[in-house]
């Protein structure tokens, strides 16, 4: 028995060394995107933005307050954004298929704006799941634009 413990232990010791000891070890595949440094911070500032706009729709949703996370949603990261926020100043600076994954994702919050409106007046389990799924795919466009590009 005693054997056996110290074998599990040694595998453990042996495939946690074969790890990198952190993420700056790790090759970064992202392709790189270089923009100017003012195009780059605003860029930033929206990123940010839209992080926080995803939790507080989030919280929003768990409240049962869909008018809240309909109006979160369209005015931070829907169509109407881009001229509220100064994002297509940013996205024109962006390549081809990084616009195209950014389309997406407004493209998603708008829609998601639809689902949740539908759901506040149906309010029933399945409506939930529909209004879960809309976010779902807006957080799926952000997380692949994230996972393609990067600008460090």
């Amino acid at each position: 028995m005693r054997s056996l413990k110290m074998i599990a232990v040694a595998a453990c010791i042996s495939v946690a060394g074969s790890f990198p000891a952190n993420a700056g070890e790790v090759a970064d595949s992202r392709q790189l995107i270089k923009l100017p440094n003012e195009i780059e911070k605003k860029m930033m500032i929206n990123m940010r933005d839209h992080i926080v706009a995803l939790d507080e729709i989030v919280g929003a949703v768990l409240a049962g307050e869909y008018q809240k996370a309909e109006d979160i949603a369209e005015s931070r990261l829907g169509w109407s954004s881009l001229v509220r926020h100064g994002d297509q100043e940013v996205a024109d600076h962006w390549a081809v298929p990084m616009q195209k994954m950014a389309d997406e994702m407004y493209r998603s919050a708008s829609n998601f704006v639809i689902v949740a409106q539908n759901a506040s007046v149906e309010e029933d389990k399945d409506s939930y799941k529909k209004v879960m799924s809309a976010l779902h795919k807006v957080t799926s466009a952000c997380s692949g634009c994230h996972q393609t590009f990067r600008v460090r």
